[in-house]
């Protein structure tokens, strides 16, 4: 500042590690009038920000947004657009872990973004499913649609999650969840181990497979050694075959198998003790998605 007003009518130039410049002139910082433009509703406004406290946004009135009712919960469209738009941009991905009604998504998908929304209960039916149905269809006329100018469009995908695959019987022995039939206990873990399900309809133990060579068989079955060496002999010497089974009596070498107890190998996969966000994600479901089209990775946990 005291150099600055040594030299009037120059501007000092005040170089920052890390940070951009200032600049002084006659012993005060200059402010650039474009710092202070913002976009809003699609056209650059001069603002100031003079604190964090947003009282422009009515909560009345807002009961029926969506054609849902969410009783002392439910926030306005206004207020997730404000915020969707501070901290996204069009194509982005934007997560709603306790959706509620339904608004975070609703908003999202008139707003261009991605998102998903996670509901523990009936909400997923009763209220979000619904909703955003009415969303793509056009049908919503409340919220942001004029705003935005929002005529309908896109879709999403509607994902159950299953139950536990293991359980602890009455003596606290982990076991295979009783709710498993063979197929669900089959596909469960080709996901687990990194195979594609595609049962054969001709070989019994093709149920899955990694390569052109590598296949899977899960079966709940005790297993002899006759029928592990059967099983080598069938997969010969130019394919591999993992077997998933309960427990196996075998009395010799299989060079084409692989022998795991389940559900040993489903409990080493597991990871325990964790209360962060460092879980491993592995083989989420994959669909194509056609241009300009949202998807809605909606879970429901049944308990």
């Amino acid at each position: 500042m005291l150099e600055s007003k040594k030299k009037p009518g120059q501007v000092i130039v005040l170089e920052r590690d890390n940070n951009e410049p200032i600049y002084i002139f006659n012993g005060g910082s200059l402010a650039f009038y474009s710092d202070k433009l913002r976009e809003i509703d699609g056209e650059l406004t001069p603002t100031e920000l003079l604190t964090d406290f947003w009282g422009d946004i009515n909560f009345a009135g807002i009961a029926d947004e969506g054609g849902v009712q969410f009783k002392n919960s439910k926030k306005p469209e206004m207020l997730l657009r404000r915020v969707i738009e501070i901290a996204t941009n069009p194509g982005d991905l934007v997560l709603d872990s306790f959706a509620g009604s339904g608004t975070t998504g609703a908003v999202a998908h008139k707003m261009g973004r991605r998102w998903i929304m996670v509901e523990l209960g009936e909400h997923c039916h009763t209220h979000i499913i619904p909703r955003l149905q009415k969303v793509i269809d056009g049908e919503d006329p409340g919220g942001i649609t004029k705003s935005v100018n929002w005529k309908g469009g896109g879709g999403f995908r509607y994902c159950h999650l299953a139950p536990s695959l293991l359980e602890k019987d009455k003596w606290g022995n982990w076991v295979i969840n009783k709710t498993y039939n063979a197929a669900m206990l089959a596909e469960a873990l080709c996901k687990l181990e990194g195979f594609t399900y595609a049962p054969s309809d001709s070989v019994y133990w093709q149920q899955g497979r990694s390569t052109e060579r590598d296949f899977i068989y899960v079966t709940t079955a005790n297993l002899t050694h006759e029928q592990l060496q059967q099983l080598s002999d069938e997969v010969g010497t130019d394919r591999s075959l993992l077997v998933l089974c309960t427990a196996f009596r075998g009395r010799g070498d299989y060079p084409s198998l692989t022998v795991k107890k389940i559900p040993r190998q489903v409990l080493s996969r597991c990871e325990w003790g964790h209360d962060d966000y460092s879980l491993r994600v592995e083989n989420l479901p994959k669909a194509p998605m056609p241009p300009g089209q949202q998807s809605l990775f909606s879970v429901e946990v049944e308990q």
